[in-house]
């Protein structure tokens, strides 16, 4: 594992620019890739985590399941709604000169309206696509109610939900990596 540090800018290297053409967070490289005689890199998380997911057989259903279409359908959302909406709710609250009231109203209902979609997914199952999936690991980590402005006591779906995978030793030890590499960071405290 190379660790890169976004806010030392280590993601507009050329050498990590040649591993993820976006320049941005996450991508890998599978120097052990199946049926392949050369390393793969991929950059994405939706495409990072349907390949490691599939290479090790598990936290997405078999294909051709309902299950496993749940798992992409809500990792979709997350890549399409979740991420773009509430980061840049983020920016405007956390680095904007000024605050911008049209942004702050605009992404903030549409954070309270995906919240509530959540929240309300949430409330049928106890994972967003009923067993933990790569679908909850993709949202789990924009879902940050304090940085958002959003009170979970509106959302208690949402709560139990990041309590259970909070208590997850796999994201503790990943939240832990994150503040190694980047200590201080507000977007790897569990809140």
């Amino acid at each position: 594992m190379l660790p890169i540090n976004i806010r030392l800018g280590e993601q507009k290297q050329e050498g990590f620019r040649a591993i993820s053409a976006n320049g941005r967070i996450p991508a890998i490289v599978d120097h052990a890739a199946q049926g392949l005689s050369e390393p793969l890199s991929l950059f994405e998380s939706g495409a990072i985590l349907n390949y490691l997911a599939n290479k090790a057989g598990r936290f997405l259903p078999p294909e051709g399941t309902v299950e496993r279409q749940r798992v992409q359908e809500w990792l979709f959302w997350q890549a399409g709604h979740v991420t773009p909406y509430l980061s840049q709710l983020q920016v405007f609250k956390e680095k904007a000169p000024e605050p911008i009231p049209f942004a702050l109203d605009l992404l903030g209902a549409e954070a309270a309206r995906l919240y509530g979609v959540l929240d309300k997914r949430l409330g049928e199952v106890p994972y967003v696509a009923g067993e933990y999936s790569i679908a909850d690991m993709a949202i789990f980590p924009w879902i940050q109610p304090l940085r958002q402005g959003l009170d979970l006591a509106h959302y208690p779906n949402i709560h139990a939900w990041r309590e259970r995978v909070k208590a997850r030793p796999a994201v503790q030890r990943a939240y832990e990596k994150g503040r190694e590499v980047a200590a201080g960071e507000k977007s790897l405290v569990l809140q």
